[in-house]
């Protein structure tokens, strides 16, 4: 009996000296100090695992989440939102420490201004703005059995209710015009044809107000909360740090995988948690990763919808729109086809993706114009002098007077900035047609002894709550929990 024993305890010791070598503190390199970086970053640290280098390509943190001082306070051109407060990570980390602030957007009609000048009955663009939403977020049973485009689906439900409404034939078609814009600014779409109707029913909501905002903070505030008890952090960033390939060992047992930098070196790790984007996969994934992806998850990265939105904001000495009119929140800017027809072929052509512009909350002398569409890599190549012009025309056009000049302005360039290449992934057709999702894109590679050697994360990988900020935050937590389980 006693010579069991022994046994027993023998084979415990050998298990625990086991574990202890297993759970040595690994390197890991984390590619991106993003949301998910930083977040993935934390949940390591917080579990004892500190051998963790983070390589950033640009010169500060935050990625997607860019705040910058403009007027008097800061302004994002990134994520400015935060949607929702039940189930959202980034609410509940800061609920009760942070006062928000709130934009109106939740059930808002803007005022709609046409083109030509010509008044508009309000309350008929309502009527329209009724079917519209209930269309696009209400009606999931009907559009989940649809197999084509949100495009589709929407022009033919609308329409009918457009006539039900008695709404005239201009006014219908110039406000599926406006609800295009919508649905590409709310997923970075270049044209809701390729936006997929049944895909659209699945993407995560989180319930309560769906426009917070961090007031004259900017959305980095959010960044202080994640790392406020983790602040060493910020030692293992190293920036302007690109990474142009990561040599992975799918077919060696006792190798590490190297991540080389743009200039020149060479870094080696146990574990590397990839957090660009989807767009840099996109247009890279072929040189980034030494030897190829797998085919699966090289089929989901170039079949899943990856845009970008745009942002101009400008400051004025005063405001010109109703800034104490306590539900007015933007124009809206129907454009009528004649109009649009001239605009086409001039240098101002952008402009027609511009859906509005609306107040900015805490800054009650900054308008701020929201735009996607087919003309996002020319607006990003437009000087500075040549947007503040064109959207100042565009503002006299529609409210037909003469407006004063801001005197400062800030803009967007993220689809031609190589680091980013856009701003958020969606659920397009391509999607829907092969079958593919956002788990898809968490595709985590081992080596031969089973050792996950690259995990995926951002907020494209996040199967509830892709494009979102806190989405960002779940990919990495995932990823960080993923190692953590293999080492625990």
């Amino acid at each position: 009996m006693s010579r069991k024993i022994s046994i027993l305890v023998i084979v415990a010791l050998i298990t625990v000296i086991n574990a202890k070598s297993l759970k040595k503190n690994p390197k890991i390199i984390i590619v991106g100090a993003g949301l998910s970086g930083l977040s993935a970053a934390v949940r390591l640290i917080e579990n004892g695992y500190d051998d963790i280098l983070i390589l950033e390509a640009e010169n500060r943190i935050g990625g997607r989440i860019h705040s910058v001082k403009f007027s008097d306070g800061f302004v994002d051109l990134g994520g400015q939102w935060v949607h929702g407060e039940k189930n959202n990570s980034v609410y509940e980390m800061v609920d009760g420490k942070y006062d928000f602030g709130e934009t109106g957007f939740d059930n808002y009609y803007p005022t709609f201004m046409q083109s030509d000048g010509a008044t508009l009955d309000q309350e008929m663009c309502q009527k329209l703005g009724d079917s519209a939403f209930k269309i696009l977020f209400s009606s999931y049973d009907e559009m989940s059995k649809f197999q084509g485009s949100v495009d589709e689906f929407f022009k033919s439900a609308f329409k009918k209710e457009a006539l039900r409404a008695k709404a005239d034939y201009s006014l219908t078609n110039e406000m599926i015009d406006f609800y295009e814009k919508e649905m590409n600014i709310w997923n970075g779409s270049m044209t809701w044809k390729d936006l997929s109707a049944p895909l659209h029913c699945i993407s995560g909501h989180n319930a309560g107000i769906q426009h917070l905002t961090w007031k004259r903070d900017g959305f980095k505030k959010f960044i202080d909360f994640l790392i406020q008890d983790n602040q060493e952090v910020l030692d293992k960033i190293m920036l302007n740090k690109k990474v142009v390939n990561i040599q992975w060992t799918k077919n060696y047992e006792n190798k590490l995988p190297i991540v080389t930098t743009a200039d020149g070196y060479k870094y080696f790790a146990d574990h590397i948690i990839f957090t660009g984007s989807l767009g840099v996969l996109k247009d890279q994934h072929r040189t980034l990763f030494s030897p190829q992806l797998p085919i699966t998850l090289r089929r989901a990265i170039e079949n899943m919808g990856y845009g970008v939105i745009g942002k101009v904001f400008l400051e004025f000495d005063q405001s010109f729109w109703p800034i104490n009119e306590k539900n007015w929140v933007a124009y809206g800017f129907l454009w009528t086809k004649e109009d649009m027809k001239e605009l086409k072929g001039t240098k101002r052509e952008w402009l027609l993706d511009v859906q509005a512009f609306a107040k900015v909350d805490a800054f009650p002398n900054v308008l701020e114009a929201l735009l996607a569409g087919r003309h996002m890599k020319e607006f990003e190549t437009i000087p500075d002098e040549q947007i503040i012009d064109d959207t100042m025309w565009l503002l006299e056009k529609f409210l037909q007077k003469q407006l004063p000049r801001p005197n400062s302005m800030t803009r967007t360039k993220w689809l031609t900035n190589p680091n980013y290449m856009g701003s958020y992934s969606f659920n397009s057709v391509n999607a829907w047609k092969f079958n593919i999702s956002t788990k898809d894109l968490q595709e985590t590679l081992f080596n031969l002894k089973k050792k996950p050697e690259i995990l995926f994360a951002g907020e494209h990988t996040d199967e509830l709550y892709s494009s979102n900020a806190h989405g960002a935050v779940n990919s990495g937590y995932r990823a960080a929990d993923e190692l953590l389980k293999y080492y625990l």
